[in-house]
């Protein structure tokens, strides 16, 4: 069985922290994609890209998904090259003839000089209305999607070297605990005996010497040393450890998995120090609540 202190493979435990950027062209459109990840409980996804691009976005939102499970996710694509296929121009004649017949009035009610020009029209709003084409916005997929994908991969490179490096930080404090769960053992059997001597002679100091049942003060002084023993405790502190070692051995998403299990070892080490009647298990156990706190501090930012 594996322990603590042993080294797991670290390739596929990922980081929710890491930088993208993609960058694809046809033609003569550019395309780059800005990646950004950040620690957070649940996958979300933002987008930040031309308005024309909005009919992506649902497939888009698929591609980062599919191997990413928790972070904040921002994306920011932006395009330059030709925008002429994408745009058609709508000029509304109609309209135009309705405010130049408004401005002729105007002038005529009030003997304004000078003629009505073009530029004074185009200040009206609706005359002149660029429309998307959208069936030439769905040729440019293509390069969108590629480029996504290529600030995705340098996103998931950063994210995998940084969660090696978080694991093994992790892995190294999970084995200082494990060592002093070690340490704590022989000390267990030894605190036993001491609890139950002092407390038969505490008992026979209370009673002025009197002569009590022998038997019945060994049941309560062992009942008395029973609520100091900490075995069990320590039993399960070293199975949860073993999990924490397994879960990293499969690798991403496994942060709330790891979230669970830090909280199962908080227990207890918080039950080790509430039982123990002995200052050199209580020092281990202060030891092992810091490191146990920095694994904490590290898992967050684990998938």
């Amino acid at each position: 069985m594996q322990t603590p202190g042993e080294r797991v493979s670290t390739e596929t435990i990922n980081s929710m922290t890491g930088y993208g950027r993609g960058r694809a062209m046809e033609g003569s459109v550019e395309v780059v994609t800005e990646v950004k990840s950040v620690n957070h409980r649940f996958l979300d996804i933002t987008f930040k890209m031309p308005r024309f691009y909005g009919c992506f976005e649902p497939d888009l939102k698929r591609i980062v998904s599919d191997t990413r499970h928790r972070g904040k996710i921002d994306v920011m694509i932006s395009r330059s090259g030709d925008r002429a296929s994408l745009l058609d121009v709508v000029v509304d004649y109609d309209l135009a003839k309705c405010y130049m017949q408004c401005l002729q009035g105007l002038k005529e009610t009030f003997h304004l000089q000078g003629p009505i020009m073009l530029s004074d029209i185009l200040n009206f709003k609706d005359i002149v209305t660029p429309v998307e084409k959208t069936d030439d916005i769905g040729r440019e997929w293509s390069v969108v999607e590629n480029s996504l994908k290529a600030a995705l991969g340098e996103l998931d490179d950063m994210r995998r070297t940084e969660g090696a490096t978080l694991w093994s930080d992790v892995s190294k404090r999970l084995e200082a605990i494990g060592e002093r769960a070690k340490m704590i053992n022989p000390l267990v059997d030894q605190v036993t005996r001491s609890v139950r001597d002092r407390l038969e002679k505490r008992i026979r100091e209370l009673t002025n010497g009197i002569n009590l049942e022998q038997e019945r003060l060994m049941q309560e002084a062992a009942i008395f040393a029973e609520r100091s023993d900490v075995t069990e405790e320590l039993t399960r502190l070293q199975s949860h450890l073993e999990q924490f070692v397994a879960a990293g051995r499969d690798g991403s998403p496994l942060g709330r998995k790891l979230d669970f299990l830090t909280q199962e070892l908080q227990r207890e080490i918080n039950t080790l120090g509430s039982k123990s009647a002995s200052t050199d298990i209580a020092h281990h156990v202060v030891y092992m609540k810091s490191e146990l706190e920095k694994i904490r501090e590290q898992i967050q930012n684990i998938e």
